[in-house]
């Protein structure tokens, strides 16, 4: 069964409305697929100076033309006219970079090295500006490279294993122990005695007394008046008188038997 013209023609022109439906559904998914870089901070505006980014301008590629402060910074992309992205591939010894920043479309993005996932070093790639509201990535407009020379690496003091003393705080001596007076310090074996030391005195016996008396019992003798001397004789007469004795108690045994 062969269609008419005017059913055909609809049928083509739904066809046609299918079409243009599908393609401007993946346009559409195809615009809004960019994603914002993680490793920058994306502002609104325009930024031409490094200011707000610490060091001097390195490197700036403008719309016209193209300065570079910096010999030996090299970089690669970045074309004003057709570029979307840039990349700095290596930075002069001794030149620390603070900022790279990418503009493009209403918006910049920054690059700070070292921070949000970047790199500290160079090589620093695929650098660009931020998703324009069509969510594309817009050519770049301008980009430009902060730094200054880089401070020498401070290093700091070992920090002391022992705690600094007080101001008036020190370490006091040991005092000796405290003795009675008379007692020795060293340790001298039981039973015997120190030898005296040279110039010293030999040390004070039992018969020694207080208050400088050497014999307290004769001084008593002597203040009663007596003298040992008849004590001598007492004791002689009882010996000889006992031997007496028993020399006559014998013969007197003798004799009565």
């Amino acid at each position: 069964m062969s269609l008419s013209p005017r059913t055909r023609l609809r049928s083509m022109a739904v066809a046609t409305l299918t079409l243009g439906l599908v393609m401007g559904a993946n346009s559409v998914a195809a615009a809004t697929g960019a994603e914002e870089d993680p490793r920058a901070e994306v502002h609104e505006g325009n930024v031409t100076r490094c200011d707000a980014f610490g060091g001097g301008l390195l490197v700036s590629v403008g719309d016209e033309d193209q300065v570079e402060n910096l010999p030996g910074l090299t970089f690669e992309g970045g074309d004003t006219a057709s570029d979307e992205y840039v990349a700095v591939t290596s930075v002069p010894e001794g030149i620390a970079v603070t900022a790279i920043v990418v503009k493009g479309g209403p918006g910049y993005n920054v690059y700070v090295p070292g921070e949000r996932g970047l790199t500290s070093e160079a090589p620093w790639e695929d650098l660009r500006s931020p998703v324009n509201p069509g969510g594309k990535i817009p050519t770049i407009s301008h980009w430009f490279v902060c730094g200054a020379e880089a401070l020498p690496p401070t290093t700091e003091p070992a920090e002391p294993t022992t705690e600094p003393e007080e101001p008036g705080q020190s370490e006091q001596p040991t005092e000796p122990e405290e003795t009675e007076p008379g007692a020795s310090t060293s340790s001298v074996p039981s039973g015997s005695m120190p030898a005296p030391e040279p110039g010293a005195s030999a040390p004070a016996n039992t018969l020694t007394a207080v208050a400088g008396k050497e014999n307290p019992a004769a001084d008593d003798l002597a203040s009663t008046g007596l003298s040992s001397g008849w004590l001598i004789g007492v004791g002689a007469a009882l010996v000889v008188g006992g031997g007496a004795l028993l020399a006559l108690t014998r013969l007197r045994r003798r004799s009565t038997t």
